[in-house]
């Protein structure tokens, strides 16, 4: 699956995408995109305090994601009005966690639940696992500066696109990057080979 830094910085890049930080009012905004695309994790609690494991992983699913960007927009609507666009936003940085931890590659993901044979896994891995969750670990801070460096440029990209930035302005810093960018997906991709 894929590290929480992964998931927050997804939900940072839609919301960039979405809003502007100098618009002060859809600053409120930044952590419900964070906390939509960090969310379906939360099923480890009922592992870590209740021993209670859920499988499948339902809160991987595609329509446990657009429940929870629904039910985020009406309360937002509700108090500080909100438009339908915003509840696409909400609904990409919800549904990028399955999809990232579909990139891994390393398990099945049940986007398609409740419908049968819900599970669904990429042939290749994209991006590393997040690995075993301690400070000592050398794999775990290895993947962290993997993940980072195959989705931060990328993020950066989508952001850019999506804000409709002038092309000419982005294509020094995107030359730049390209390269980068490239040699971190061939480690990721090795890392799994």
């Amino acid at each position: 699956m894929s590290s929480f830094i992964g998931h927050f910085t997804a939900g940072v890049a839609v919301y960039l995408g979405h809003s502007t930080w100098a618009n002060k009012p859809e600053r409120r905004l930044l952590p419900v995109f964070i906390l939509l695309a960090v969310l379906p994790d939360f099923d480890y609690f009922a592992l870590w305090f209740f021993k209670v494991s859920a499988q499948p992983r339902f809160t991987h699913s595609i329509s446990f994601c657009l429940v929870a960007s629904t039910v985020a927009w009406f309360c937002i609507r509700q108090r500080h009005g909100s438009s339908p666009r915003t509840l696409v936003a909400l609904a990409l940085a919800s549904c990028s966690h399955p999809a990232l931890d579909l990139l891994v590659g390393v398990h099945p993901v049940p986007i398609l639940w409740p419908l049968p044979l819900p599970e669904v896994q990429s042939p290749i891995g994209l991006l590393p696992s997040a690995g075993h969750l301690s400070l000592s670990n050398y794999y775990l801070w290895r993947n962290l500066l993997i993940e980072c460096g195959v989705l931060l440029p990328a993020f950066a990209l989508l952001v850019a696109l999506v804000r409709r930035a002038p092309v000419r302005a982005m294509l020094p810093s995107a030359m730049l990057l390209l390269p980068v960018w490239v040699a971190f997906l061939g480690w990721s991709v090795h890392v799994h080979a």
